[in-house]
């Protein structure tokens, strides 16, 4: 990940803690629940969509490594 997908990261973090502040301000205390609870889950699936691109491309770079270490030597 770069600098700059990290400071994306916050910047939705803020941006969500602002949204599910003004909605507990504005709605009734079950239904702010809920939709800050839509909030949460749609924040924990997109950082662990980018965990899992972060995975694929580590397992991409040691297979392109072994790869070139075999066609060195031959193997």
């Amino acid at each position: 990940m770069t600098q700059q997908d990290f400071l994306n990261i916050i910047g939705n973090k803020i941006s969500n803690e602002m949204q599910k502040s003004i909605i507990r301000n504005n709605f009734q205390p079950q239904l702010a629940d809920q939709l800050c609870n839509v909030i949460d889950s749609h924040e924990a699936a997109d950082l662990f969509q980018k965990m899992m691109n972060e995975w694929i491309a580590y397992q991409n770079r040691q297979q392109q490594i072994l790869q070139a270490f075999l066609r060195q030597y031959g193997m």
